[in-house]
């Protein structure tokens, strides 16, 4: 498709004002979304504001637009306090060896007012659907902050609407499965599938459908090891996800077998090192693992000597001390 500016119209009748050419032919893929919109902003006020005035258009704080506008100021386009970086415009010739992908600012989405909803759901036929049809999958009028918030994961976000409705679908699922969630999950995993590119209804199903594949994984932990059932933090369910990538259940069964031997509480971490040295020695099976005990307790014969050579693949000793200090996982 082709598409061109209309020559006449309402868009004009407040004025133009100057952009120059290396900034749309140079920045486009190199700059921000919010980096774009605040330079456009001081274009659009004379070349000169101050960031209280930028962050007030921009729906941010103060301090995240002078941190976004760093890069303007680094690249010598912008001033700051009436200082001229000495960084130059990028030459023509200059080109990345590798085309740079954008990357999300790591900003707050805006702060809307119920204005500023009223104004996008009579703007936008997408988010009048999305604010009517949340109610209906939650089952329940949603608040002020909740508006705010599927508004934004259609306009900061970028989602679109059909996969903001499964997530709401899901986020009640969990609820009616007595899982202790708020609001707020669902604006994390609307940010974390943004953020993964999910935003086909193909992508959702297939991304609910690992959600539950690491939920039984986790189930199955839970019931091996006898470990306190609660929700996995985000690094255990990638530990896990990983423990059965590279081991089936008789293997992981036996490393928390051996776990329960050496230890007073579950521990995943003292399991977790047990299956990296395993997975190190390319072992992976039981008949392997046997096979290296077998050799070890045979080796001990040699120790007063000076003979030993090797330790089985989970030193108890080592991986408890290692496992102790890992406070990142237990």
């Amino acid at each position: 498709m082709d598409y061109s500016i209309m020559p006449f119209g309402d868009v004009w009748k407040n004025g133009i004002f100057n952009v120059p050419n290396d900034l749309a032919d140079k920045y486009l893929k190199m700059a921000s979304e919010y980096q774009l919109k605040a330079l456009l902003y001081i274009l659009r006020n004379g070349g000169r504001a101050d960031s209280a005035s930028v962050a007030k258009a921009l729906g941010q704080t103060k301090s995240d637009i002078d941190s976004l506008l760093e890069f303007w100021v680094s690249e010598g386009v912008i001033a700051v306090d009436g200082t001229q970086s000495h960084t130059q415009m990028p030459k023509e010739q200059e080109k990345p060896e590798k085309e740079v992908k954008p990357v999300r600012e790591l900003l707050a989405p805006p702060r809307l007012s119920p204005k500023d909803i009223a104004a996008f759901s009579r703007e936008d036929e997408n988010i009048r659907f999305l604010l009517s049809d949340a109610q209906r999958v939650l089952g329940r009028t949603i608040s002020h902050a909740e508006q705010e918030m599927l508004v934004n994961m259609v306009q900061y976000y970028g989602l679109k609407v059909e996969v903001i409705l499964m997530i709401l679908a899901f986020y009640r699922s969990e609820k009616e499965r007595g899982k202790s969630i708020g609001i707020s999950y669902v604006n994390a995993m609307a940010k974390n599938w943004a953020d993964e590119g999910i935003n086909s209804i193909t992508d959702a199903e297939a991304k609910l459908q690992d959600i539950a594949r690491s939920d039984r994984l986790w189930n199955e932990i839970v019931a091996i090891t006898g470990i306190r059932h609660r929700r996995p933090t985000a690094k255990q369910r990638e530990m896990v996800d990983g423990w059965f990538r590279d081991f089936d259940i008789t293997m992981i069964t036996m490393a928390s077998d051996i776990m329960k031997e050496n230890t007073a509480e579950p521990s995943l971490a003292y399991i977790n090192k047990i299956l990296k040295q395993w997975k190190k020695k390319d072992i992976s099976s039981p008949a392997q693992v046997k096979a290296e005990q077998e050799a070890f307790e045979k080796s001990k014969a040699d120790k007063k000597s000076g003979k030993l050579k090797s330790k089985p693949s989970y030193d108890l000793e080592k991986v408890m001390n290692d496992a102790m200090n890992n406070t990142d996982i237990i």
